[in-house]
């Protein structure tokens, strides 16, 4: 075990208090290299306990040094406590270096800034997590395993009370600063635990009262003292109710929780957990620890974690694949969450911001999610675009922030990324980038939406349709038998976020080292195949930006590939001048067409880019929720007799995108009179509109543009050719597409 370098931004109270021993009490995990803070008495301070500790007095100083050291002494990690408004400043720049971050509470001071601070982690394969430690601690870990024997609970009761001195002088007083008063600084660790505690699944809790009092409003502050809180946590059996009781003007400080269950109560004190049986029930009161000796502060804890999870990435792992991390972001979200709606309810009146599952039950009003989630933050990067660029000619701008966060995204810094008007102009552009000609065969899944194939027959191509697997994806058997001398390439859909099978695809595809594999990711976007990003396997991939898509732009599309010829064909295709003249070397042969390109445009709207980037930056986050709510999806539909859920293999690291949450109809466990339709129809009368039996997609082969071109396209096609595939050949792709 070799320790980690880590630096301390901020020689607060709570650094020298808490932070300062947990890291250098264990130097098998830490080493203590760097530290800044602007007060001068704060540093010397520390380099009194520790005279070997680089001090700064601004971030500016430490990055400068941690640059221009050698790597033995470049610090990987850091630990940051400074007043909340100052992370705004200092997070964007340690975290685009790849520098693993410790945070304090709160995780930020609104969900979209929350959102930019994760997203930009995940670009730079960093740690982002928020030091709330008691959801590291022994007492909430035994509180999970206690809560077991008081039954289901039905009421939390819970509050936090400290006594902080000198309110109005300090940067607590000011909302602008502190991101809100008493709810922000002591609200967010009771949150936290409730949450933790009563709502497993992480759904937004709703606020159904909300108080905030302003006691002291005459001493110079400007936000509340303390509030009472009502929330409702939907479970999947009953709702909680959770009454919270928060303040930081307290005679002492406080901390209790009380989960009333339906066998006992449990009760914590801040230090103590006790139970307490009904009576008559023949069990003795419980408590912990039996034994303090063997208590380890959450702090001390939190610090392990956190050094596990920064050594795992060290050692390549990423972010994403790491135990329990996930799961607190997507807290980190629930509690930003939970915190904004309280404070709309208590100035609003009532709330203004949606759960993402509306709750309890089915309504009669219908229940449809709104896509893409239009918020302050994207009409904000919308208005800045507007005022920036409309229209851009080379590779700058949005342009090029949003390519390179998308190879970053992928783990694919060293491919070409392209922006496109659409995904079947990407798809388009990547045909023509192959040298598709008349004559070539291209095999594609017979169960597709058209654009994988119809982009293609402008080159002259034959089309060679394959039948697909019990989850709709293509059959890589098929994909065996269909392949011949004259096959040009091989097209496969990661048909409704489900990735495909690659590692089948690319085994047959080894003997045939000509064949060119092509992905389009269109309902993929954060989907991936055993641990590595659908997009990434083949010789070039493309995705839609489109209407519904997970990462959308109203319109647009984007493609990736690895070689810079198919990247400079696709240049020429459809963004002719400057950006050819500005990526394609001058002594190619194709920069002579540079000024003209193939005489098409191509070109995306930076308007449409702008939104795309915003959501390209949520996309770990839309992952994470659209995961945990698949799961609940599935689990609540599993005794359903006539309902299959269709899943792709979700072992070793594969995870679908979730574009769509696809079920195949069992007739013969049906009801009597039940077909898929009725069905559906049912349920849209109890409001669930958007279940549905998508029509646009289906078999391609009966698709008159397929079967008889040269009506169309008669210029690439004689009056002879014919395609007649019966309709037996595809039984899998029948059986998924019309049930």
């Amino acid at each position: 075990m070799k320790p980690i370098d880590i630096a301390i931004v901020g020689l607060g109270q709570r650094t020298f208090k808490k932070a300062l021993s947990a890291i250098t009490n264990e130097p098998k995990y830490w080493r203590l290299v760097a530290a800044i803070d602007p007060v001068e008495e704060q540093r010397v301070r520390l380099n009194a306990l520790f005279p070997d500790v680089s001090t700064f007095a601004n971030v500016q100083e430490l990055l400068e040094w941690n640059r221009s050291e050698n790597e033995h002494l470049r610090f990987k990690a850091v630990y940051i406590a400074v007043p909340h408004h100052c992370y705004r400043e200092i997070l964007p720049d340690i975290l685009s270096l790849g520098i693993h971050v410790l945070k304090e509470k709160p995780a930020a001071m609104s969900p979209e800034e929350l959102s930019y601070y994760q997203s930009l982690a995940d670009s730079n394969f960093a740690i982002l997590t928020t030091a709330s430690q008691r959801r590291y601690g022994n007492a909430m870990e035994q509180m999970k395993i206690w809560m077991e024997r008081i039954g289901s609970p039905s009421t939390f009761e819970a509050q936090r009370k400290l006594c902080i001195p000198n309110l109005g002088e300090g940067w607590r007083a000011r909302s602008s600063l502190a991101g809100g008063g008493a709810l922000a600084d002591v609200g967010w660790h009771l949150l936290d635990m409730i949450i933790g505690l009563a709502h497993p699944n992480e759904v937004i809790p709703i606020v159904e009262y909300s108080k905030l009092f302003y006691v002291r409003s005459s001493h110079g502050q400007d936000c509340e003292d303390g509030a009472h809180v009502v929330l409702g946590l939907p479970n999947s059996s009953q709702e909680v109710t959770a009454h919270l009781t928060i303040s930081r003007i307290g005679h002492q400080a406080t901390e209790q929780v009380i989960i009333t269950g339906e066998k006992g109560v449990l009760v914590f004190n801040g230090s103590e957990i006790s139970v307490h049986f009904e009576p008559g029930a023949n069990t003795e009161p419980c408590h912990w620890p039996s034994d303090a000796s063997c208590y380890e502060t959450d702090v001390t804890r939190m610090f392990r974690e956190f050094y596990s999870q920064v050594s795992s990435v060290l050692a390549g792992s990423l972010p994403s694949s790491i135990t329990n991390y996930t799961a607190y972001r997507i807290r980190d979200k629930v509690v930003t969450r939970t915190l904004q709606a309280i404070y709309q309810r208590a100035n609003n009146g009532g709330p203004n911001i949606q759960p993402l599952i509306k709750h309890p039950s089915l309504a009669s009003e219908p229940l449809s999610m709104e896509w893409p989630i239009i918020d302050e933050a994207l009409e904000k990067e919308m208005s800045n675009q507007l005022h920036t660029n409309i229209s851009i000619y080379g590779n700058g701008g949005v342009f090029k922030d949003f390519e390179t966060e998308f190879k970053n995204y992928h783990d694919a810094k060293s491919s070409y990324a392209l922006l496109h008007n659409s995904g079947t102009n990407a798809l388009h552009a990547l045909y023509f980038a192959a040298g598709l000609s008349p004559g070539d065969e291209v095999i594609f899944p017979v169960y597709t939406f058209h654009a994988t194939c119809s982009p293609a027959m402008h080159f002259g191509i034959k089309p060679i349709f394959c039948d697909a697997m019990k989850n709709g994806t293509i059959s890589p058997s098929a994909i065996a038998n269909a392949i011949t001398t004259k096959t040009k390439a091989v097209v496969v859909t990661h048909m409704w976020g489900i990735p495909s099978h690659m590692d089948a695809i690319r085994s047959i595809l080894k003997q045939w080292p000509d064949i060119l594999l092509f992905e389009d990711c269109s309902h993929a976007h954060g989907a991936k195949y055993k641990g590595q990003h659908v997009g990434t396997f083949g010789d070039g991939a493309a995705w839609s930006l489109q209407g519904q898509k997970i990462v959308t732009g109203g319109e647009g599309g984007i493609t990736l590939t690895k070689h810079a010829e198919f990247h400079y064909r696709m240049l020429i295709f459809g963004h002719y001048n400057k950006r050819c003249k500005q990526e394609i070397p001058p002594d190619h042969y194709l920069h002579q067409y540079a000024l003209t390109g193939a005489g098409l445009k191509n070109r995306a709207h930076p308007l449409a880019v702008a939104i795309a980037l915003n959501q390209l930056r949520q996309l770990p986050d839309f992952h994470a929720w659209k995961t945990t709510f698949a799961g609940q999806l599935a689990e609540g539909l599993a005794g359903i007799p006539f309902l299959t859920i269709t899943l792709s293999d979700l072992t070793g690291g594969t995870e679908p995108a979730w574009y769509a949450f696809t079920m195949r109809f069992i007739a013969d466990k049906a009801p009597p009179g039940l077909t898929p339709e009725t069905f559906v129809q049912q349920l849209h009368t109890k409001g669930l509109i958007d279940v549905d039996i998508p029509r646009s997609t289906g078999l391609l082969h009966s698709e008159r543009l397929f079967n008889k071109p040269q009506e169309l396209l008669r210029h690439l096609y004689g009056k002879d050719y014919v395609l007649v595939i019966d309709d037996k050949a595809f039984p899998e792709a029948q059986a998924f597409s019309t049930r």
